[in-house]
């Protein structure tokens, strides 16, 4: 079984939302399993909803299309959000994100790196966002960046803490490497005639990697699109100011996956896609997309929390629910359940919420009985559904709709 993944970077440099229905290519008839976003340089000077309204603007584009937004981290201007398609959350566990400053020495968030990892149909992915040092002499400065983010992030699964022990790596972002050695103009001239591989030779990055200095055993598709910076914004033209800084692609996607095998299944990933969108030119930046399909396990693993039905209700009741938990589960204090509203679009929108009991998988069959009362919910007419989660957003279990 494979499922999909959509990546797109983007240095929105500052600029307000815009709509990325094409960038996303949502007018498809096939839609893949999983979106993420990176987005770099998001307006952030005033509160955090801001930058926020990022998030909101992708959400509302993709919640009608049935995902559901599993979880966003940010870090200044570097922000990371992941989108699930609903019907595959039960299959998504210990989603965990974390974020690395390398601005300033480790002091400042501007630059550095956040990332989202998950166990999703029984293997592990890992998503990283990053935005490495600026300006094209500082190549050993961006290569310090990418192994301060490799030694700093840490994850909660012992036998998955870093980075580097995940099935399946996929790395975007603004890296900021340069093209070496070629004026602007004779750049220009290259663009122009479709000449990238001349410009290609002069890469920074594939420079540096063949080198073994950066991102050793990744992988990056053929370039066959123009560089992605840097441009006038708003035009098609590359840099006219002063500086003409030599246009490059800065914005890049890679990534890396363990050559080994459980059982039958051998861990594979195929890139189908790697583009830049050159509508959009808000930015001094293009956005570049790929898309991959990589392999899982072809059945899901169980769900340790099964709900017993729930008929109909009336508003203003108490609703009393009850769940059984499979003996091999491990409850904990912190595991909470959620009523939903069935076109819920983050984990965030729960109308309220119940603490879980600690010890049940020791209930047996006769299960747990819990009530949510009346006077916390707050429901209008429509369907809903619970959620059985983790602190870690772990779904362990989601109950048949009932109508309010």
């Amino acid at each position: 079984l494979y499922l999909r993944l959509y990546l797109l970077t983007w240095n929105v440099a500052e600029g307000p939302p815009v709509d990325l229905s094409e960038a996303l290519e949502l007018h498809k008839p096939k839609l893949p399993e999983v979106y993420a976003i990176g987005l770099q340089e998001v307006y952030t000077s005033n509160s955090e909803t801001k930058s926020g309204s990022w998030s909101e603007a992708i959400t509302k584009l993709l919640a009608p299309k049935g995902y559901v937004r599993c979880k966003e981290r940010s870090m200044l201007g570097i922000w990371i959000i992941v989108f699930i398609r609903k019907q595959m959350l039960p299959y998504v566990t210990n989603i965990e994100s974390e974020r690395t400053k390398t601005g300033f020495g480790g002091y400042w968030g501007n630059k550095g790196g956040v990332s989202v990892r998950m166990d999703i149909y029984g293997v592990n992915v890992i998503i990283v966002n990053s935005h490495l040092a600026a300006h094209m002499e500082n190549v050993q400065e961006r290569i310090e960046d990418y192994d301060s983010i490799l030694d700093d992030q840490k994850f909660k699964d012992e036998d998955v803490d870093h980075i580097m022990d995940h099935d399946y790596v996929f790395w975007m972002g603004d890296l900021n490497f340069r093209v070496n050695g070629i004026t602007a103009s004779d750049a220009i001239k290259c663009i122009k005639k479709d000449d990238y591989n001349h410009l290609l030779e002069h890469d920074q990055l594939l420079l540096s990697m063949k080198s073994g200095l950066v991102f050793d055993e990744f992988n990056e598709g053929d370039i066959t699109f123009p560089p992605t910076y840097k441009f006038d914004k708003n035009t098609d033209h590359y840099d006219t100011s002063e500086k003409q800084r030599v246009p490059a692609w800065t914005d890049r996607i890679l990534w890396y996956h363990h050559k080994v095998g459980y059982g039958n299944l051998r861990l594979n990933v195929q890139q189908k896609k790697y583009q830049s969108h050159n509508d959009y030119k808000s930015s001094d930046h293009r956005p570049v997309s790929s898309i991959f399909q990589f392999q899982v396990f072809p059945h899901p693993p169980s769900q340790p929390i099964s709900f017993l039905p729930i008929n109909e209700i009336k508003r203003k009741t108490d609703m009393t629910i009850k769940y059984t938990v499979d003996s091999t589960f491990m409850t904990n204090y912190n595991d909470w359940i959620g009523l939903y509203r069935t076109d819920f679009q983050s984990f965030n929108d729960y109308i309220t919420y119940i603490w879980a009991v600690e010890g049940g998988q020791f209930h047996g069959e006769k299960g747990v009985t819990l009530k949510f009362y009346k006077s916390y919910m707050t429901m209008k007419p429509g369907n809903y559904c619970l959620i059985y989660l983790t602190s870690k957003y772990s779904i362990c279990g989601i109950s048949a709709k009932f109508k309010v």
